[in-house]
């Protein structure tokens, strides 16, 4: 009785753990969609973003695009989000986390880090260059893709003119500061295009170095 017991017992802990392990299979399996996603779109633009080849690169069976992400449109916005959001969203996510933490957290660190975070070298990179290019006239045309994109855009240049603003008050500067946000993200836009298409035209320490001035030339200096 005791080892039926202790058997029992353990089948009952094992069953506790397997909704977590469910999960933790479905992350992984969203992942790997994601990525196999996107080395189709860096690869051979959105003309190889179809349900054969992006399971064939991730090595997985056709129903699993719908069973993870309703549809390709679904998957199309989390590479979206993935690739061309990732470094933005984290650093939003910390200077809100650390303003609400620490009120002493100068904002300047805040703004410098956010800038910063569109040229860092794994989101500054020719892939997602490439992925940003096959998804950019995607976007006008699909309607999902484009309430994404409204959305995080909106969240970055909210966050971004919130950063500007607060530099802007600790100096006693006047600063439009949504404006300023929209046009610096526009900068960026023309850096990573022109550094796509050529990459002898602008270097990544150049293109960073411009976003600064932009932003130096209004609030003053950040580094």
């Amino acid at each position: 009785m005791a080892d039926t017991g202790s058997t029992i017992e353990k089948r009952k802990r094992g069953a506790k753990k397997s909704p977590r392990f469910s999960r933790e299979q479905a992350e992984v399996r969203r992942g790997m969609l994601v990525e196999a996603a996107a080395r189709c779109l860096s690869q051979g633009g959105i003309g190889a973003f179809t349900v054969d080849r992006i399971c064939r690169e991730a090595g997985v069976s056709r129903g699993l695009i719908n069973h993870h992400f309703d549809g390709l449109d679904g998957l199309l916005v989390e590479v979206y989000k993935s690739s061309l959001y990732a470094s933005v969203t984290a650093h939003m996510a910390e200077a809100k986390r650390r303003r609400a933490e620490n009120a002493d957290w100068p904002p300047e660190t805040a703004l410098a880090a956010l800038i910063q975070s569109n040229f860092s070298p794994q989101y500054f990179s020719r892939a997602n260059l490439l992925i940003w290019l096959s998804l950019w006239g995607e976007i006008a045309i699909n309607a999902r893709l484009k309430a994404a994109h409204r959305e995080l855009y909106d969240a970055y240049r909210a966050e971004l003119a919130e950063d500007i603003a607060a530099v802007a008050r600790a100096r006693d500067r006047e600063v439009d500061a949504p404006a300023l946000a929209r046009n610096f993200i526009a900068l960026v836009d023309g850096l990573w295009l022109e550094w796509c298409l050529d990459e002898t035209v602008v270097t990544p320490e150049a293109a960073e170095a411009a976003g600064f001035e932009m932003i130096e030339a209004q609030v003053g200096v950040l580094r």
